[in-house]
């Protein structure tokens, strides 16, 4: 059995080492730079979805859609049980009334919570307000409904129909409409009773 030779190291043993140490010291680099990548995506806030915004977050005031300026789409929609007109909301509305249409749903807490703000703003200025029930469960939404003591009209937009024919974003969504069928605006988020109060005054008076 022959011994392995000892002694000072080639100059290929020493090109051999120093290949080694780069590339251990590249890959280490690499793994340095995809950690502090994963650590600053974790620590971006997601931004809030369209139904969720903080109460304390202004609505965002959608002035230029395709909706606002424009006759509200066509649609007939059907009363939320009996919380709604026995035949249920025909639209355009033929009486000449100006109307607060909100869109809401009870799985969404922005909608719950703006519920009785609205319900003050019908009962204490000339326009009529209308919850229109997007994509929910019909009991559900009676219940929390009864629980609020909501007395504007309710109905239902089951399918999302009348949702996706005025480009709706997300719940909650209030479109202001005047007595001639047309939409002045559109409000996507929760609104605080003095924004509802303020865009009622500017664009249906």
């Amino acid at each position: 059995m022959t011994d392995a030779p000892t002694g000072p190291p080639t100059v290929e043993h020493t090109r051999s080492g120093r290949r080694t140490l780069l590339f251990v010291a590249v890959v280490g680099l690499l793994v340095v730079a995809g950690v502090a990548a994963l650590a600053m995506l974790r620590s971006t806030p997601e931004e809030p979805a369209a139904g969720g915004a903080a109460a304390d977050t202004p609505p965002r005031i959608d002035g230029a859609d395709r909706t606002v300026g424009r006759s509200v789409p066509d649609a007939t929609l059907p009363p939320l049980a009996d919380l709604g007109p026995a035949r249920g909301l025909q639209l355009p509305s033929t009486d000449g009334a100006p109307m607060v249409i909100n869109f809401w749903a009870s799985w969404c807490a922005p909608c719950v919570r703006e519920m009785p703000m609205l319900q003050r703003v019908a009962d204490e200025l000339d326009v009529t307000v209308v919850g229109v029930d997007y994509i929910d469960q019909t009991d559900k939404a009676v219940e929390l409904a009864r629980e609020l003591g909501i007395r504007y009209p309710l109905v239902r937009d089951d399918e999302g129909t009348f949702g996706q024919a005025v480009g709706l974003f997300g719940t909650p969504t209030t479109l202001l409409v005047d007595g001639d069928g047309i939409v002045r605006r559109r409000l996507t988020g929760e609104l605080t009773e003095q924004q509802l109060r303020d865009a009622v005054t500017a664009d249906l008076r």
